[in-house]
């Protein structure tokens, strides 16, 4: 009986403590490829600070979530940022979070970088983000409605 209680119970605490662990993968949120004409930039008060940057990328095909077109911007000192432009609604936005390089004498040093690629809707963000440059992190991002949603944060262990 002790046997039976126990198997049942590592089969329902085991695969949800995995599943818990595991980062989003790119796989797992595939995007539809856009094909159509880019549709006329549109600019909000945020964007328009990087005017001419998104009028460049609003020329060019998706590169990003089968309908957007994203770019990382250095904004200096080891420092980055992402910009997107959808080709489907013209719509700009920027990724809320800047990410730096990080060090700790402990871990070392890890440069930031904010991977994306066209079939997904994820985007994996890794450095610090409060200026803190021994706090590094991995964040992942989804762009749902023209706008990163953060779903989930890794620390540097």
């Amino acid at each position: 009986m002790k046997k039976t209680y126990l198997s049942l119970s590592l089969l329902v605490f085991i695969p949800c403590s995995l599943y818990a662990k595991n980062p989003p993968q790119f796989q797992d949120y595939p995007a539809k490829t856009f094909v159509g004409k880019n549709q006329p930039l549109k600019l909000n008060a945020q964007s328009k600070k990087y005017r001419t940057l998104f009028t460049q990328m609003s020329q060019q095909k998706p590169n990003f979530a089968g309908q957007y077109v994203m770019e990382t911007v250095g904004c200096g000192g080891g420092c980055s940022f992402a910009l997107a432009f959808n080709a489907k609604t013209g719509q700009s936005f920027i990724l809320p979070d800047t990410f730096a390089d990080c060090y700790s004498v402990q871990k070392g040093f890890t440069q930031n970088d904010i991977f994306y690629q066209k079939d997904s809707h994820l985007v994996i963000a890794v450095g610090s983000r409060y200026g803190d440059q021994e706090k590094c992190e991995t964040v992942y991002y989804l762009v749902e409605n023209d706008q990163f949603k953060q779903i989930k944060m890794i620390a540097a262990k």
